[in-house]
Order: structure tokens, then sequence, then C-alpha cells
């Protein structure tokens, strides 16, 4: 269909034939964007867009998509909307010299997917390959085109994390969302994301299924395509009452500082702190959907500069958010963790985790 992405008007045959623990046999298949269409033979209702690998090192959606066309192809399900299944950044997910299959968000002549998607009138990454650009604006368009019912973004972390989405906060209580997951998270402005991008044309939720590479998250991602492809929609789509989920608002994130170099330490075991060097707790993924108040100290450190900021928006809050107490590092605000993990890479080149507040 074009020169930079790769359509196909129907799930390929082919593809059918590949066990679900092989899905990564298809990466050589999705060196550029890759669309799946499955077309509804009576649609009544707009399409619905399931759309993974942003981020080449989340690979849930990849492998859930595989079992889930097998569903839909030996079960003949009948839908009344069309299905898009987008795979990003397949190009990202194989593997290099430089690091295994799966192994980076993305590669090193690419910059993040999930700020590329600027809105019509920004002035976007400075820093984006042309073909990228090229790659974003035509899924763009032809994400537009479709007059798309939901947009479905799926991610994992690289931390332990209960499943959870981000919403705007006006889609927060319809009934997709309360079926999908147990913690729903108003999201802040994020430019260049794909909920930002999309939120204004239609009900976008991001959501992040678990740990990457684990049982857990392929079972919770696939339970969610499900819901996703079967959900029953209503004039007025209120919230579900006999779901219950939590509600969260973000509000900012820990980055440790760029002089600073860290570790990770047993809390439970007691050692010598090498002056300059920021400790972090080894068990900081249990601060994921827990209050930082239960959870204690972030880490321990001294020396003569901060080793973390907090960042509201890109705004320095961190006097207002984060204290040292003797050595140790704490959360002065009641705040719950969110995307704390202990993946090196990702803390160094992102952060080390998020703050949120419970709102419901």
């Amino acid at each position: 269909m074009t020169s930079s992405i790769t359509y196909h008007k129907a799930i390929p045959e082919k593809w059918l034939n590949v066990e679900t623990l092989h899905a990564a046999q298809l990466l050589p298949e999705l060196q550029q964007p890759t669309i799946i269409q499955h077309p509804s033979k009576n649609p009544t209702q707009n399409p619905r867009w399931l759309i993974t690998l942003q981020h080449a090192n989340e690979s849930s959606g990849l492998y859930a998509f595989v079992d889930i066309w097998k569903k839909l192809h030996q079960q003949q399900i009948e839908l009344n909307h069309d299905l898009y299944f987008a795979i990003v950044n397949g190009y990202g997910a194989t593997s290099r010299a430089e690091y295994p299959m799966f192994g980076r968000r993305f590669a090193p002549d690419q910059i993040d997917w999930n700020r590329c998607w600027n809105k019509p009138g920004e002035t976007g990454r400075t820093d984006m390959p042309a073909l990228q650009k090229e790659q974003v604006t035509e899924l763009t368009q032809i994400i537009i085109q479709s007059q798309p019912q939901y947009v479905i973004d799926i991610h994992n972390t690289t931390g332990k994390n209960k499943p959870l989405a981000f919403v705007q906060e006006r889609y927060a209580h319809n009934t997709l969302t309360h079926n999908l997951v147990d913690h729903i998270i108003y999201s802040g402005p994020l430019p260049g994301s794909l909920l930002d991008r999309f939120s204004d044309i239609c009900e976008t939720i991001t959501i992040e299924c678990g740990k990457t590479g684990t049982l857990d998250s392929y079972i919770a991602c696939e339970k969610m395509i499900q819901t996703i492809i079967q959900h029953k929609t209503t004039n007025t789509n209120t919230t579900d009452s006999t779901k219950s989920p939590k509600f969260y608002q973000e509000l900012g994130r820990m980055v440790i500082a760029e002089t600073i170099d860290f570790s990770f330490y047993d809390a439970a075991k007691r050692r010598d702190i090498e002056r300059g060097k920021f400790f972090v707790r080894s068990d900081i993924e249990n601060l994921n959907q827990t209050a930082a108040a239960e959870f204690g100290s972030v880490g321990m450190y001294e020396g003569d500069e901060f080793p973390l900021r907090f960042l509201e928006h890109g705004i320095d809050k961190t006097a207002q958010y984060l204290q040292m107490n003797g050595n140790k590092l704490e959360i002065i605000k009641p705040a719950y963790g969110l995307l704390f993990t202990t993946n090196a890479h990702n803390i160094r080149v992102t952060e080390l985790g998020y703050l949120m507040e419970r709102v419901g």
C-alpha cells in the first residue's frame, strides 16, 4: 500500500500456522510497521485498533496477537466491527549484535516511538529519522481515515506491576476501561504519545499488561484483548456498577541525576555506603501500586549532590516530594508508586519510576 509500512487486508494464512510461543519467528516479516485488518462481514460500528510493539522490548502484545488470530480464524467469530492490528517496531525488536531480541525500547537509529505522534501544529522531535517520520505520518493517516471507535496501545512494564490503564480523565469512567483493569490512571499530557495524539479523535487507552517477557503478562494481555474485541457498546457507555477499579492521578516521575552513579542494595542487609553513589533498594518494584509511606525509604545516599529529581510535567518539584533523612532518601508526600523498575538501562534513559495519588 505504501513504501514505508506493510498493510495486510486479512490475517496472512501462513501466520495462522505459527505457534503462539514462536511468535518471534514473524519478526523478519515485521521490519517496517505492519497493519493487519480483520474485516467484519457486517460492520455496524466503527473499527477498533490494537497497537503493539511501540516499545520493542514489550512483547506480550505480539504473542497475544498470534493466539488471537488463531481464535478469530478457527472459531469464525463474527464481529460487528472491523479489527485492525498494528505491529509498530518489529525492526527494533529484532536481535542485533549490540542487544538481544526484544532487548531495547528502540533501535540505535530510531527515537522512542511513543514520543513521535505529534498533533497538527506541534513542532515535534527534531531528531526523528526521516523514515520514522514518514512511517508515523502514514500510520496516523490510516488510523484517522478508518474513523476508529477505539484505539488501544498495548505495553508492558520492565518492573513488576499489576495490569493498569492510562486514560484521559473524560474516558476513565467508561465501561470498556473498567472491564479491562482494576487500576486506572488519569494521564497527564505527554506530547508525542499515541494516547495524547488520538484521545481527541476517539476513546484511546494505553494498557500496561505487567512485566515484559512473563507468562502472567501474556495471559493478562490476551484476556484484555478478548475483552476489547467482544465489548458491547451502549448509547450511554457509563460505569459498570459491578466493577470498582482504583483511580489515580499521575503526579510525575523520579529521575536519577545524570552525574550520579547508582546501584542496588538489599534493605535487609547492612553494608557500607560508598560516598557519592546512590544505592536504590533492590525491592523497589514492590513500591508499584503501594503507598510510599508503607514502603519506606527509596534508597541510601551520602554525598554533596541530591541524587534524585522529581519532575512534575517537566517542572522540578524535588523539594516538595523528596528529602534525605540521614542517609535515607524518602518520599514525603502521600503518594503511590508506579512503573518502578530495576532495569538499569531503562532507569538511565527514562526514569526510576512515577508517583501518583489516589483519587477514587
